[in-house]
């Protein structure tokens, strides 16, 4: 019989940032020969102390009541998994991220219905330019790319190939601002919350836990879905990525730059 594992996760980061570190706890397990069971507590993003997140909007077999042989409590091979990926090719990248987006499809992870249910008639069947712009709490990890020099990457993209709209991710108003007048009616977008602040929208405590989450999840899966992808190194991108994962339609536009 397989021994069951539990993974715990308190340390209250950014909802992806704790996704993907249980994902690796997960992909240890996989490796291994265990079943895992995901116990993930994030005040920022639930006011029920009892809220398992895992649960809520992701999917996995064990229940939580099995007899656990291990408890891994925070820790798990985050980076044993996810590379730091400056100036890596687009082949490398796709070699890293193959096997989490295997297990990620493989154990079914997304079947639950805050995926199954997101709409994508955002779309209409039109060949979309997906963005992704970080921005708030960017500045604490290193450089933030100016909007400008954005705009410059998507302009290069659009001559070299025709799209019917471009789909911009950010938490970032001022960049929203910026891209709305420059871009106009081609730009489209989620109603997703954005701030003005250079603080991270998860550490400012305004919107409800719940509306973040959904609400990154959603941008997230729909830029995973876009023909082509410019997109800015985070845990947000990463997901998209591993969500439906092509070694030939996307490019990390912030790639030269070192973060901590």
């Amino acid at each position: 019989m397989r021994p069951n594992h539990k993974i715990i996760l308190s340390h209250n980061c950014g909802f992806f940032s704790d996704f993907l570190t249980g994902l690796a706890g997960i992909m240890y397990c996989y490796d291994n020969g265990f079943n895992f069971f995901v116990d993930w507590k994030n005040k920022k993003y639930s006011t029920n102390p009892n809220d398992n997140l895992f649960d809520k909007y992701f999917f996995q077999e064990l229940s939580g009541s099995e007899k656990f042989g291990r408890f891994y409590s925070t820790i798990t091979p985050y980076r044993y998994y996810f590379h730091a990926m400056k100036n890596f090719t687009n082949e490398e990248i796709y070699n890293f991220l193959k096997k989490p987006s295997d297990v990620l499809t493989g154990l079914k992870i997304l079947h639950n219905s805050h995926f199954t249910d997101i709409e994508c008639e955002i779309f209409k069947n039109k060949k979309i330019l997906g963005v992704h712009k970080r921005g708030t709490d960017h500045s604490l990890h290193g450089e933030k790319l100016d909007d400008t020099y954005i705009l410059n990457e998507i302009n290069k993209e659009l001559k070299k190939n025709s799209y019917d709209n471009v789909f911009l991710i950010t938490d970032d108003m001022r960049s929203y601002d910026f891209f709305s007048q420059e871009l106009g009616s081609f730009l489209i977008s989620t109603d997703s919350y954005k701030s003005y602040s250079d603080t991270g929208i998860h550490f400012e405590g305004i919107i409800d836990g719940h509306r973040l989450a959904t609400e990154v999840i959603r941008d997230s899966y729909l830029l995973s879905k876009t023909d082509y992808k410019l997109i800015s190194r985070s845990n947000v991108s990463l997901f998209s990525l591993i969500c439906n994962l092509n070694k030939d339609n996307f490019r990390y536009i912030d790639n030269h730059v070192t973060y901590v």
